[in-house]
């Protein structure tokens, strides 16, 4: 399977996340919140709306972990959307230690929006909005009616 490309990337400073049982390693659970802190710049920058009613939820998350990640470090975030379905999106992540470029960590993360108030999977109401604003930004991910 040939490696996805990823057209966003950010950044993020680890200086004041916690270490892995005093060793000087990011520990992984705070990998998994660096995907989303990167989930949150990908939404501004592609444009997509954001939701007080319908709110998009982690359904579930898949992790690979290849190396440790220094605290000192800095981490590099890449997000790609690989699939849209109505009311759900799924995210490739990866996670590189910006000193070596070496991947540390590769992820998906499934979502579903969730009404709110019901606590009921529902499709936002300005669903082909977001869809056209990931689909501008990344014209390779498929889309399933």
């Amino acid at each position: 399977m040939p490696e996805p490309e990823y057209r966003f990337e950010t950044r993020l400073p680890l200086r004041h996340t916690d270490s892995f049982g005093g060793t000087p390693f990011v520990h992984g659970g705070v990998l998994l919140a660096l995907t989303e802190i990167a989930l949150e710049a990908y939404d501004r920058e592609t444009g997509i709306p954001s939701h007080r009613d319908v709110l998009r939820f982690q359904a579930s998350s898949e992790v690979r972990y290849l190396a440790p990640l220094r605290w000192d470090d800095a981490a590099v975030v890449r997000l790609r959307c690989s699939e849209l379905r109505p009311g759900r999106l799924t995210f490739d992540c990866e996670v590189a230690a910006e000193s070596s470029g070496q991947p540390v960590a590769r992820m998906r993360h499934r979502y579903a929006y969730v009404n709110a108030q019901s606590g009921r999977a529902e499709t936002p109401p300005d669903w082909p909005a977001i869809v056209d604003a990931i689909r501008s930004y990344e014209p390779s991910v498929e889309v399933e009616e």
